[in-house]
């Protein structure tokens, strides 16, 4: 999973050439499954790599299917599990509105403020980022990050 998830790192090509041979459903597979923290953490790490990238970024068709494990991994104790997530989160708001949508539909936007106020930073860091990359979204989109009220998380940060 580890060396899946260095080869998709090294660059979009790379990243797709991986998603190409099908990687997507067995690492959601195990992140549903796997009981061992560290195999956990290597798994989201990689995920976090395959959502990765602008130039191109990668096809949402082929990523969007972890939107749900990604959602459920945002209620982890472990900050690394959480980071990485919130990482994934927020490379796949990063687009247009249709990609925020699906983010948004996804359910994680409360517990995306809720974690600005993390006390690790590398968790509320990305936290911020995915939070900050949804309110680039329409008014609609940007009224549901305020709905979960962030901006008493958001002056906190300051």
């Amino acid at each position: 999973v580890w060396a899946l998830g260095n080869i998709a790192g090294d660059s979009s090509a790379c990243r797709d050439y991986v998603l190409n041979c099908g990687i997507l459903p067995p690492l959601l597979l195990l992140l549903t499954k796997s009981t061992r923290l560290t195999m956990t953490r290597n798994a989201v790490w990689a995920l976090s790599n395959l959502c990765r990238g602008k130039y191109p970024p990668p096809e949402f068709e082929k990523v969007s299917s972890c939107l749900p494990v990604l959602s459920r991994l945002l209620f982890s104790s472990d900050s690394d599990l959480l980071a990485d997530a919130c990482w994934a989160l927020s490379y796949l708001s990063d687009g247009p509105n249709e990609k925020i949508q699906a983010v948004i539909d996804s359910g994680v936007c409360r517990r995306l403020v809720e974690l600005l106020m993390h006390s690790d930073y590398k968790v509320a860091s990305p936290a911020l980022r995915a939070v900050g990359n949804i309110v680039t979204g329409d008014d609609i989109q940007t009224q549901v990050i305020l709905n979960c009220s962030a901006l008493p998380c958001l002056l906190h940060l300051l």
